[in-house]
């Protein structure tokens, strides 16, 4: 600059709306998102609920045609219900995040961004958990199927309050999971 001229102010750009966030990968996995052993227990208990259908048919056929007979139906059909309700009631109680979770587990949408990781529920306003990305050290791909459903790891800084023994949460059966891996280790 020469003598004498008179130096002009470098203009300040102010961002006043927020950087949008860029979603870097969406997944719904649907009902392969319950916890593994889901299915086999779903097996095991199979012949109880084809028996309870098998119970209710024999009370109610053939169509009651007599008070008594009607009487008996809906007394057995009564009784019947009450057992399954108390049954799911005490399995419920002592349980109650796990069945949530089971309930909750097909509808789930995880969510990577640029900014968080964010599991949400399509009935809710406001997420079920999101984990900033600062907490996220990357990811893990396990084994994958020929149609990119496989297993996955999330990779939290140490003594993360989300995460399990080892500092990571797994993900099992996941859409695209290479996909996946690859929205966590970008920063």
């Amino acid at each position: 600059m020469r003598e004498g001229q008179a130096q002009l102010p470098i203009p300040v750009v102010r961002r006043l709306e927020a950087v949008p966030e860029r979603t870097l990968y969406v997944a719904r996995p649907g009902l392969l998102a319950l916890p593994t052993g889901t299915f086999t227990f779903l097996a095991f208990i199979s012949p109880q609920i084809v028996s309870s259908f098998v119970l209710l048919w024999a009370i109610w056929w053939p169509a009651p045609t007599t008070t008594g007979m009607l009487v008996f139906a809906l007394s057995g059909t009564a009784v019947m219900i009450a057992l399954v309700a108390g049954i799911l009631t005490v399995v419920i109680r002592r349980n109650p995040g796990f069945a949530l979770g089971l309930v909750r587990a097909p509808f789930i949408r995880l969510t990577v961004t640029d900014r968080r990781v964010i599991w949400s529920l399509p009935w809710m306003d406001q997420p079920l958990m999101e984990i900033d990305r600062r907490r996220v050290l990357g990811g893990e791909l396990g084994m994958v199927n020929a149609r990119g459903r496989g297993h996955a790891m999330m990779i939290l800084v140490p003594n993360d309050p989300a995460a399990d023994i080892d500092g990571n949460i797994h993900f099992d059966r996941l859409p695209d999971a290479a996909s996946f891996v690859a929205a966590l280790r970008r920063a």
